[in-house]
């Protein structure tokens, strides 16, 4: 199974801190640099890949030539980015953001190695969660491994997303909450 740790922006005041304390961070198998407000995602992208170690992959978000400078061991694009899968180099781990058929269509189309699909949960701000039996749908028809990602915050609620077929399950708060 899979656990595909996204970061927060409380990461980025402490990237120390973050690394060093949040013990569950440490089972992570892959951590996203996901950062959506900052002016200067190369700097901090920088500065966060001096994390890296040999048993988590760093995966960018959406810049594919910071992932490559920086030596990131893969890319996520966002759903309205699906389209840059194919550009992206063969040796990077290619993720997209997938909520719907279309998405999951265009994922596969361009070559995507693993999809993230959403809300599985209910999670602040991201609309209606889509459940469980809309996962099992999910990982029937993709091509790429599914990664379910949304409200993932207990080990009763990852069984049930690995029991639905799902390769793991990504999250921000299930890592940073001890």
């Amino acid at each position: 199974m899979i656990k595909y740790a996204i970061s927060d922006p409380k990461f980025y005041s402490n990237f120390d801190y973050a690394f060093n304390n949040f013990s569950r961070l440490k089972s992570a198998d892959m951590i996203l640099f996901r950062d959506k407000i900052s002016k200067n995602y190369y700097k901090l992208a920088t500065d966060f890949i001096k994390f890296k170690s040999e048993n988590l992959k760093f995966l960018a978000q959406n810049d594919i030539n910071s992932a490559c400078k920086l030596g990131f061991d893969g890319i996520h694009f966002s759903s309205n980015l699906i389209h840059l899968l194919k550009d992206t180099p063969p040796n990077l781990i290619k993720i997209a953001s997938t909520h719907n058929i279309k998405e999951i269509e265009l994922a596969s189309q361009y070559g995507a190695d693993f999809i993230t699909f959403s809300p599985i949960f209910f999670t602040p701000n991201k609309g209606e969660p889509k459940g469980l039996e809309v996962l099992k749908e999910v990982v029937k028809i993709s091509k790429a491994k599914v990664i379910a990602l949304g409200g993932i915050i207990s080990q009763e609620q990852i069984d049930s997303v690995v029991d639905c077929g799902a390769a793991g399950f990504a999250s921000i708060r299930y890592f940073t909450l001890d």
